[in-house]
């Protein structure tokens, strides 16, 4: 990432000068003393010099060496942190955070967690990347990694190990702070009674098949509005294909541009129940579904083509990484298609007036073919609905380029004692259809 070089160099020396209250050598350190180096500035102090501009330590420091110290929180043990070392200036209650970048690996064999280092400033560079502060070596008017064989000339371990005490927080402190002028700096959090989305259940911690990042969706269980916040984890990290917990508890993590970051799994203490919506009457992620390519037979669940039982258009489970779904493919150039993914029956339980949503995902459209319906009940291949009760609201007609969430507000008949959702493929006409339709995480819940 390129970013414009300083140039309020006279602001800066100014704030140096007020921190160190000197412009002389006495600070200069010689080979001598290399062993017997102090930090003389506070990380806080550092981190505050940024201005939404690149500095060059070079620049601030007025001839005064300019030495930081903190404690690392972070890991590289399990690779879900890689080439990058995060430190905070206390082990407790802390108040600054900053991320060292580096070309090195296996940085968990000489640097844990818990150990203060020493950073020496000179040559190296401050950036701030999506709010996240970064160090790293300065050159040109750029930020980069410290090199492998320049790290020990600018990380100093020291003697002093110590047990970092995560700051307690809970999910909303996090996103009104980030929604504030002041965010949250990067720090080690502990979020208790936390617990994965329903739509995410029975997963794992990122995708098998690749290295890319994968974002788990965390929800509190607390009395409050519930609020979320995203796990992120890395492609790397070697605990990548083990399943997600499905209980609640507590995560320690790093906090990290709203995100949270785990070490490793140990990171994740979800020993307890997990808690329930009983406002969502029905949650349907097709998560469970081991064999794809195939029809849907999901318990309860109907998927029938009522317009020839020879025809085998149906709706069948897909799979992109790592994503299970329902998909519909186009309907041919002559035949009629009747084909329905209904869902199982949902109990009326304290209101008729209900929220339905579903993500849709609509391909190659050239015609409507989707169809949404209240279904009373389902007798073999009769299904028994009205078409005054047709949900139209949430189809949608045209490409999209992913999967788009769609939500609206259904009433279900009075002389209804249960519904079920009924996703019709219907293909009235001999016109070539080429509209493919998917549909994902399908949710009913009270308002």
């Amino acid at each position: 990432m390129k970013n414009t070089y300083l140039k309020p160099f006279m602001l800066l020396s100014i704030i140096v000068a007020t921190l160190f209250a000197c412009g002389d050598d006495d600070n200069a350190i010689t080979p001598e003393q290399e062993d017997d180096i102090e930090a003389n500035t506070e990380l806080l102090a550092i981190t505050n010099l940024y201005e939404n501009d690149i500095v060059e330590f070079n620049q601030v420091q007025n001839g005064a060496t300019l030495i930081a110290s903190g404690f690392i929180i972070s890991s590289d043990v399990s690779k879900n942190i890689n080439q990058q070392i995060y430190i905070q200036d206390k082990t407790e209650d802390a108040t600054s955070g900053v991320v060292i970048d580096v070309t090195l690996d296996n940085i968990y064999l000489t640097h844990s967690i818990g150990q203060e280092i020493l950073l020496k400033l000179n040559g190296l560079g401050m950036q701030k990347v999506e709010n996240v502060i970064h160090i790293g070596a300065y050159s040109n008017g750029e930020i980069t990694p410290i090199s492998s064989d320049d790290f020990q000339d600018f990380v100093i371990s020291t003697n002093n190990n110590e047990a970092i005490v995560p700051k307690t927080i809970t999910i909303n402190e996090i996103l009104e702070a980030a929604n504030s002028d002041e965010p949250l700096p990067t720090i080690l959090v502990s979020i208790e009674n936390v617990q994965i989305i329903d739509e995410q259940l029975n997963t794992t911690y990122a995708n098998v098949d690749n290295n890319s990042d994968v974002d788990k969706t965390l929800i509190n269980c607390t009395d409050e509005d519930t609020q979320t916040i995203i796990l992120q984890n890395s492609g790397l990290s070697t605990f990548k294909a083990l399943p997600f917990p499905t209980e609640q508890g507590t995560i320690t993590a790093i906090l990290s541009k709203n995100k949270l970051i785990i070490r490793d799994t140990n990171d994740i203490d979800f020993t307890e129940e997990r808690c329930i919506d009983d406002s969502v009457l029905l949650h349907e992620d097709f998560e469970s579904i081991t064999e794809t390519n195939e029809i849907i037979t999901l318990d309860g669940w109907v998927d029938i083509n009522i317009s020839d039982p020879q025809l085998f258009i149906r709706w069948e489970a897909q799979k992109t990484n790592d994503n299970i779904f329902a998909e519909i493919e186009k309907g041919g150039s002559t035949q009629k298609y009747d084909a329905w993914l209904i869902t199982k029956e949902v109990q009326i339980v304290n209101t008729r007036t209900l929220k339905l949503s579903v993500d849709i995902n609509v391909n190659n459209f050239n015609s409507n073919d989707l169809e949404i319906f209240i279904v009373e009940n389902v007798s073999g291949d009769n299904i028994n609905f009205s078409e005054a009760n047709e949900i139209d609201d949430i189809v949608l007609s045209e490409d999209t380029s992913g999967f788009i969430t769609k939500e609206t507000t259904i009433t279900i008949p009075s002389d209804y004692d249960s519904f079920r959702i009924g996703f019709r493929y219907n293909k009235k006409s001999s016109t070539p259809s080429e509209t493919e339709y998917q549909i994902d995480n399908i949710v009913i819940s009270e308002e």
